[in-house]
């Protein structure tokens, strides 16, 4: 085996194991949080269920429609799961790691493109982008894929890579209107760098063609810009042009050691060669370079100047030239001498692994859709005032209830209020009026009046559960009409207004689920506890459930004389329980006081029988 077939199998290898580590990577706590509101976005556009469908539903986005039909095919073979679902996001950042070692290699070096590789696969932005059901990198890696084979057909025109060409650029362009960024920096470095001029005339007809096959998409675009900036639904997640936001941008593309990774990449524009330890500079071939300075710099520009009019800045977006920098980063280090490109490399691995520049806490979705699974009555609705968050809820309430979200009784109230407007109350007045109990989550400001809209309508709210996004405090409450009667008066302090009780079967096994309404007499001193217990026939304990209100999430001691409470227990029958008739009852107590409080001269009250299995 020769030299240099000894050196390219080497480089593979290595390649393979940047690619196994940037994978073990990606995958690295890609189920731990929820959805977010872009990636529900991305399954309500992506539901389908055919092709056709999808791409109608795309025409009234912001978005061209081929990630989301390829990723409906996707989840059709392999479901849709939060993690299969994000699997699609981290095969594309695969895709682009090989297209960027390929094109550092084919310019550079070998050596060069396995810099290139290893930098992005550390790259957290990227890495952050991988773990989202969201187009970002597939973006990258098809305006990696149409610069590699440009560049290629550039510099030595063939049917293959001619083909590969426009093949990678119309998918680059109906994926994210973005990408005719980059096929606009292509033209420019075709006009200014490509010689001889007789071959400009190919490239330029081929660029045509490009036009030619994005034509019927671009009809699209202008009617979805028409609409863009009149739903703030749509736009509400971009950022204005300020210092902050440029050094969030800025820290998102090179990291919080800028200083080092710019140096880098500025050096990276050049060629530097060391004879007798002496560095000799080169600013020639241009080819390769000029193309990946216009890459950063063209896109970054056109971005930035045109956001004050037509807000689109967000960092995602620049996800687009994380590819050129990770080029040209690589080559800046690789144009140092030895000694300096290993200690400088070794550093950025080291800060790369131990920090972390790029990193977005998604709201606790999931956990909101459990805890309303979890106390939730027979088919009780569900309203959602969290923005456009609600797309995300729906998915994992949908997964959870393994039913399509549309199929379950959650009402959106930002997309009632902008299909209703001003007959919006009335709307929600309408739906309201024969139900006694609904939910509501919510994250807002109470600006248009609804949560002094629900008290006027006779809605008393009888549970307030929450989950934190950062400071801010999302809101889970119930609200219940007071029944007209009451059951049973527990002592002085306790006024029980209504019980219900059901079989349940869930993971955890089969129980019996009793949700109480509490009405306070009075303002409790003392965190009571509530047991709810089965007796047998012969008025034996077989199964019970002790403890503090809706789960410790209501303590007695924070009760006002009036106040409606929700309460819930489980109680968790054995599995060798006999078939028979059974008692279920109810009793307060306090748990230094051995007496429970008295009901109707009892300790307990009985809540009905129940007949197992």
């Amino acid at each position: 085996m020769s030299f240099h077939a000894r050196a390219a199998r080497q480089a593979l290898l290595i390649f393979a194991l940047i690619a196994i580590f940037a994978l073990f990577a990606r995958l690295w706590h890609i189920q731990r949080e929820s959805f977010w509101a872009d990636e529900g976005w991305t399954m309500l556009l992506a539901k389908g269920p055919t092709l056709a469908e999808v791409a109608q539903t795309m025409a009234e986005d912001q978005h061209p429609p081929l990630y989301f039909m390829l990723l409906r095919l996707w989840m059709d073979v392999f479901g849709d799961s939060l993690f299969m679902t994000r699997l699609f996001s981290t095969f594309w950042s695969l895709v682009c790691l090989a297209a960027v070692y390929r094109l550092s290699a084919d310019w550079f070096s070998p050596m060069a493109g396995l810099v290139a590789a290893l930098l992005l696969a550390l790259t957290d932005n990227e890495i952050m982008l991988a773990r989202e059901a969201r187009h970002y990198t597939q973006l990258a890696a098809l305006a990696a894929l149409s610069a590699l084979f440009y560049l290629r057909y550039a510099r030595r025109p063939s049917r293959g890579s001619g083909l590969a060409w426009l093949v990678s650029s119309i998918a680059l362009l109906y994926t994210h209107y973005l990408g005719v960024l980059l096929i606009a920096v292509q033209v420019m470095h075709a006009l200014l760098i490509v010689r001889p001029l007789r071959r400009l005339p190919d490239l330029l007809f081929r660029f045509a063609a490009l036009g030619v096959a994005f034509l019927p998409q671009f009809g699209v675009f202008l009617m979805q810009s028409s609409v863009r900036y009149t739903r703030p639904i749509i736009f509400q997640s971009t950022f204005p042009n300020t210092p902050e936001t440029f050094i969030m941008v800025r820290t998102d593309l090179i990291g919080t050691h800028f200083g080092l990774t710019g140096a880098l990449a500025l050096l990276g524009l050049v060629y530097v060669t060391y004879r007798f330890g002496v560095a000799r500079w080169r600013w020639r071939p241009l080819l390769p370079t000029a193309l990946l300075a216009l890459w950063v710099l063209f896109p970054i520009a056109f971005i930035v100047g045109i956001n004050e009019r037509f807000p689109i800045l967000t960092t995602r977006n620049f996800l687009l030239v994380t590819p050129a920098l990770a080029i040209l980063i690589g080559h800046g280090i690789l144009n140092l001498d030895r000694t300096a490109r290993r200690l400088i490399l070794a550093a950025l691995i080291v800060v790369n692994l131990t920090t972390i520049d790029a990193y977005h806490i998604k709201p606790p979705w999931r956990e909101v859709a459990q805890r309303w699974l979890t106390y939730r009555e027979g088919d009780e609705a569900l309203l959602m005032d969290i923005w456009v968050d609600d797309f995300a809820l729906r998915y994992h309430i949908g997964q959870d209830l393994k039913t399509p979200p549309e199929r379950l009784p959650l009402v959106s109230l930002p997309t009632w209020r902008e299909m209703y407007r001003e007959f919006f109350f009335a709307q929600l007045e309408a739906y309201l009026a024969p139900r006694d109990a609904f939910w509501l989550v919510y994250w807002g400001k109470n600006e248009d009046g609804l949560l002094d809209f629900l008290p006027d309508r006779g809605f008393a709210r009888v549970a307030e559960l929450t989950a934190k996004h950062y400071d801010n405090v999302i809101y889970l409450w119930r609200y219940e009409r007071p029944p007209p009667t009451r059951l049973a008066t527990f002592g002085e302090l306790f006024a029980l207004e209504r019980a219900n009780v059901d079989r349940h079967v869930d993971q955890q096994g089969e129980s019996v689920r009793v949700t109480l309404l509490w009405r306070a007499l009075g303002a409790p001193a003392l965190d009571y506890s509530v047991s709810t217990f089965l007796l047998d026939g012969s008025g034996r304990l077989v199964a019970q459930h002790d403890g503090v209100p809706l789960d410790g999430n209501a303590p007695t001691s924070m009760w006002r004389a009036g106040d409606l409470k929700l309460d819930s227990h489980r109680i968790a029958l054995p599995p060798d329980l006999p078939e028979g008739e059974y008692t279920v009852g109810v009793k307060v107590y306090w748990y230094a006081d051995p007496a429970p409080l008295p009901v109707d001269g009892a300790e307990y009250f009985t809540l009905g029988g129940l007949r197992l299995p």
